[in-house]
């Protein structure tokens, strides 16, 4: 085993660990679930919101530290195929983030968000409820707990909705790019041979 392999190897051990705790983070905070990180529901005793940047903090670590080390990869068909999962599971992750900051966008409120209808409030009710009402009561009116105002507000979402972008676009475009250096390499080397 090559150095430089270790080196990756153990970049990817650690970018699986840093996924497994924001997915251990999502199911105890957003579904409840105990899994035994209980430092988090003191957390979010303060603050929901707090435990949601713990588990985007982690989860970016762990996908784009798995996307950028897929594409170091020599072995090209494992490099083909760690990116495109590693792409895939990120972009599964991070459409609803998204959408959830669009729908927030178009609706800033911080009452109950049932009342959308039309399949909107099941969809922002629950865990992404969780995160618009305590956003409202910190960066929303002072009606609302707020220090802010509306305007404040909907600027945090659109700022919610870049940074989903970002993720979204990332591991993407490191696909795409790790795919084209390995179809170059693969041209390459059935040329000189």
């Amino acid at each position: 085993m090559t150095k430089k392999l270790k080196i990756q190897l153990s970049l990817f051990v650690v970018a699986i660990l840093f996924n497994i705790w924001g997915i251990l983070s999502i199911l105890q905070v957003g579904i409840g679930i105990n899994v035994g990180l209980t430092y988090l529901d003191k957390i979010k005793d303060f603050h929901i919101i707090l435990c949601y940047v713990i588990i985007v903090i982690t989860m970016a670590i762990g996908i784009m530290g798995a996307s950028i080390n897929a594409g170091q990869l020599d072995n090209i068909k494992v490099l083909k195929g760690l990116t495109i999962g590693i792409t895939t599971y990120s972009t599964v992750l991070t459409i609803p983030l998204l959408l959830a900051f669009v729908c927030f966008v178009v609706y800033p409120t911080n009452v109950d968000l049932a009342v959308y209808g039309s399949g909107l409030g099941e969809f922002i009710d629950g865990m992404f409820g969780t995160i618009a009402k305590d956003l409202g009561t910190i960066f929303g009116p002072k009606e609302w707990g707020g220090f802010g105002s509306k305007g404040l507000l909907i600027t945090v979402y659109i700022l919610g909705i870049i940074m989903s972008i970002a993720f979204l676009a990332v591991p993407i475009i490191s696909a795409v790019q790790a795919i084209k250096n390995a179809n170059k390499k693969e041209l390459n080397k059935s040329i000189e041979e």
